[in-house]
């Protein structure tokens, strides 16, 4: 079984960080549970730059990013009984060197680190199994066979889950579902 796992929102909660930057330069207080929407920072009046500019300055302050669960590395370390497990990202390219220190700092087992564009792209690598919290994702996959787990967030807490997509809250629900049908 060849699995994805996303970085952004699946292992790292960049978006904490992200709050945090925000909060401290412009004083305006947001709380995680608020980024309801995938593109929560058009309601902020700013640019997808400006997104992605607070978004590289949180992954150069990588140590201050929060995982998504407590344990994190065992938890992908049980996928990866399951499979090849490949870290598969559309984050900016520029801050590679940090996601790659983030993953070493959390012990997190992995066989590639692969970086794509977009969630298209990502699709177009033809892994059986995407763990991701992205609700494009959904689009992108209808009607290849492939299975989308979707990892719980504010963002995507709306989604109607469909014949291949599932949604999870944490990984050790990943793993139980992906053990149940390993037939991939």
């Amino acid at each position: 079984m060849r699995i994805a796992v996303d970085l952004d929102g699946v292992l790292a909660n960049s978006m904490k960080t992200w709050l945090k930057i925000w909060y401290q330069r412009t004083g305006q207080l947001i709380e995680f549970e608020e980024l309801t929407d995938w593109f929560f920072w058009r309601k902020l009046n700013i640019d997808e730059e400006t997104f992605i500019g607070i978004l590289n300055t949180a992954w150069a302050r990588w140590i201050e990013i929060p995982p998504t669960e407590d344990n994190i590395g065992e938890k992908v370390r049980r996928l990866k009984i399951l499979g090849n497990v490949d870290i598969v990202t559309a984050r900016p390219r520029n801050t590679e060197k940090y996601a790659i220190r983030w993953l070493n700092y959390h012990r997190i087992p992995f066989d590639k680190y692969v970086w794509t564009q977009n969630s298209m792209a990502k699709v177009r690598l033809g892994y059986d199994v995407y763990i991701d919290d992205s609700p494009s994702m959904i689009e992108v996959l209808e009607n290849t066979g492939k299975v989308l787990l979707l990892y719980a967030q504010p963002w995507n807490r709306n989604i109607q889950e469909k014949e291949n997509v599932k949604m999870i809250n944490n990984l050790d629900e990943a793993y139980s579902f992906l053990r149940e049908k390993k037939s991939f």
